[in-house]
Formats: structure tokens, C-alpha cells, sequence
């Protein structure tokens, strides 16, 4: 009898994908080590009735992180936060990002962590009309000190009642 060995190889290929999670921003659930970050947000009134204070929230599980700013040197992908407004809303001022942290021995490596907040002011014009949607997304990629997920993009409508 002849016995026959076989080698197998494995080859591990990383692959940039883009994961949709669309939610009402209402449910804001506990991440999980499956789903590290959770986000949802709102629209605050303030004492201007034609400006509002968009609020996008994520709360990132203990241990992960994701990146606030990479190097060109890195091969992480920086978070970024999209928002596309309907005819009639335009945006005022810089969007207010949460306090960064500096990666623990990687130079030029910043990172969020734990719950952060992003908030945008927004001015509604006269010609809007009523019950149009914001979407509001964060793209971003989740690491902790052993693995990196595919980076993903998760959005959230909003709808403004003027």
C-alpha cells in the first residue's frame, strides 16, 4: 500500500468591501466583538429655529479602535464622517470631531476610542420642504491588538421637520 502526502497551501488575500448598515438612529444596541461599533444620531434644536445641531454618536467596545488620522506610511483607513443634505440645508461652520489618541508606538498614529461624538450645525433655508432626509454615515475601519475587520460604512437617516 502506497501512501500519498499532499501540500496544501493557504493563501490569506485581503479584501476592501464595503459594508451598508442602514439604521433609523433610534436603536443604539451594546457593540459586540461581532459588530464593534455601534452609532445612531439626532437633530437639536436651538434657540434659531432655522439652525439645527446634527449629532452622529458611535460607541466603539473595549479594546478596538478605529482611526482618527494614518500616515500615508500606514496601511490602516482613516474614519471619515459623510453627510449628504437634501436641497434647502447646507452646512455652517467645521464639523466638531471627538479628542484624538495617539497609537501607543506608532508615531503618527491617531485613534478613537470608547464613545465619540461628531456634531455639525446646519442652517435650513426657506425653500426647504418638509420631511426631506439627511443621510449621515461614518466609513471606517475597526482594529484591536490582534486583527483588522474590512472597513465598513455605516449610515443613518435622519428626517428634518422644519
Amino acid at each position: 500500500m502506497r501512501i500519498k502526502h499532499f501540500m496544501v497551501f493557504i493563501a490569506f488575500v485581503a479584501i476592501n468591501c464595503t459594508i451598508v448598515a442602514q439604521t433609523t438612529g433610534n436603536e443604539f444596541d451594546a457593540p459586540t466583538p461581532v459588530d464593534p461599533v455601534k452609532v445612531n444620531a439626532s437633530i437639536v434644536s436651538t434657540e434659531d429655529p432655522t439652525v439645527k445641531t446634527l449629532i452622529f454618536n458611535a460607541t466603539i467596545l473595549e479594546g478596538y479602535h478605529i482611526y482618527a488620522y494614518v500616515s500615508p506610511k500606514d496601511p490602516y483607513i482613516q474614519s471619515k464622517i459623510e453627510l449628504k443634505l437634501p436641497e434647502g440645508v447646507t452646512s455652517i461652520g467645521e464639523l466638531q470631531t471627538p479628542t484624538i489618541k495617539a497609537y501607543p508606538g506608532k508615531g503618527e498614529l491617531y485613534v478613537y476610542t470608547g464613545k465619540i461624538q461628531f456634531k455639525q450645525s446646519i442652517k435650513i433655508e426657506a425653500n426647504y420642504y418638509n420631511n426631506n432626509v439627511i443621510k449621515c454615515g461614518l466609513f471606517y475601519q475597526t482594529c484591536n491588538a490582534n486583527i483588522c475587520l474590512p472597513p465598513t460604512q455605516k449610515d443613518v437617516l435622519l428626517t428634518i421637520k422644519n
